[in-house]
């Protein structure tokens, strides 16, 4: 039987940067920079070492050219590793009494109880620039731009109502270079705003390429326009539709996984989720006044006995260790969770309050040699 693999070999030299309307499968298959590589080495290394049965899901989400079915086939993927690292035994779509629903995996511990364990991935994103079809092409036209000296950086980027006319904006780039750069060549010029009659607005920057190497394509996006303003919850629906997927009653500890695609998002925002907004707060909302687990008087989805959050989860930020993970455990749960997982930093009530304890970041726990971020520069 053929060795699954999830990417084709690489037969070309493709060192060009990744197109904000490509996939993150079809970036990561045809390039050839060190970064791309070591990515594709850690992902098919880790798929190795899952049973082959779970191939072809796994590589079919991969593949699938949807940027979520591949950062949830690397979140599974990530849990795997992670616990088979701490001595556990997994096995994955157990059966649960009384529902034909599967969780992602029941997990055996070399110590503590067996739990179930459920993965989801938020994609609300309350922070960054705007994305659209419009403004991502433009955004990769930009970044294939040929500029004799010049690399450009996006200041501002509006889109209109309809496509922009790729000649016209790069008659205004060159315009703009050329009215400016004469005598200054080594200097960064500002290119005049360009609007349209329609609603664009586009305003960049040429920056002097020797002050960049061997960098190519855009070298700065437009700053993020969007703001974190909780308490908005973005992960409350995610837990929600996991919460009851099994029932009322569970024969062993429950723990949900979530993986946010927001990397703005704080440990207190994790706390607000899970125990409701801080008196401090106006919420206009009165359904967010109470968290996910509501409180001890009133306590909510008791059948969860921890939630482990993690934020900023894909290829380059796992093997750079910029990957944040922590667990929050239930006060008031119907099956305690103990284990593990508590090697992360983790969350816990003790005598009324809520107090973390420190805990190894998960790359030490995925015994990752971590490598330098100059590698997905290149």
């Amino acid at each position: 039987m053929a060795k699954s693999r999830i990417f084709d070999a690489v037969r070309s030299i493709d060192v060009s940067g990744k197109l904000r309307t490509e996939s993150t499968f079809a970036y990561l298959n045809r390039s050839t920079r060190p970064g791309s590589a070591a990515s594709r080495a850690l992902l098919e290394t880790w798929l190795s070492r899952v049973p082959a049965a779970e191939h072809a899901d796994f590589c079919s989400r991969f593949r699938s050219g949807d940027n979520v079915q591949f950062t949830s086939a690397l979140q599974e993927l990530t849990l795997h590793e992670l616990l088979r690292r701490q001595g556990c035994k997994l096995r994955f779509h157990p059966k649960v009494s009384g529902t034909t629903k599967q969780p992602d995996f029941n997990v055996r511990q070399p110590k503590g109880p067996e739990f179930l364990l459920e993965a989801c991935t938020s994609t609300e994103i309350a922070s960054g620039p705007e994305s659209s079809p419009r403004a991502d092409r433009i955004r990769d036209f930009l970044q294939g731009v040929d500029l004799q000296g010049y690399l450009l950086g996006i200041d501002e980027l509006k889109e209109g109502s309809k496509d922009l006319q790729q000649k016209l904006l790069a008659r205004h780039i060159d315009d703009g270079i050329k009215a400016a750069a004469a005598g200054y060549a080594d200097k960064s010029i500002s290119i005049p705003l360009l609007t349209t009659d329609d609603g664009w607005r586009i305003k960049l920057t040429a920056f002097p390429t020797a002050r960049y190497g061997t960098r190519t394509g855009t070298v700065m996006q437009e700053a993020w326009g969007r703001t974190w303003d909780g308490p908005s919850y973005p992960l409350r629906d995610s837990l929600k539709k996991k919460a009851g997927r099994y029932g009322n009653q569970l024969a062993m500890p429950y723990v949900i996984a979530v993986n946010s695609s927001n990397v703005m998002i704080t440990d207190r925002d994790f706390e607000e989720t899970l125990f409701g907004a801080r008196p401090d707060i106006v919420v206009t909302d009165s359904r967010l006044k109470r968290g996910f687990w509501g409180t001890a008087t009133a306590p909510n989805h008791r059948r969860v006995s921890a939630v482990l959050f993690t934020k900023n989860l894909c290829e380059p930020t796992l093997l750079i260790g910029q990957v944040y993970a922590c667990l929050f455990l239930n006060p008031w749960p119907e099956q305690p969770y103990e284990g593990v997982l508590t090697k992360l930093p983790t969350f816990r009530f003790e005598d009324g309050t809520l107090r973390e304890h420190a805990g190894a970041p998960r790359h030490k726990l995925l015994k990752l040699r971590l490598s330098d971020s100059a590698l997905w520069n290149k």
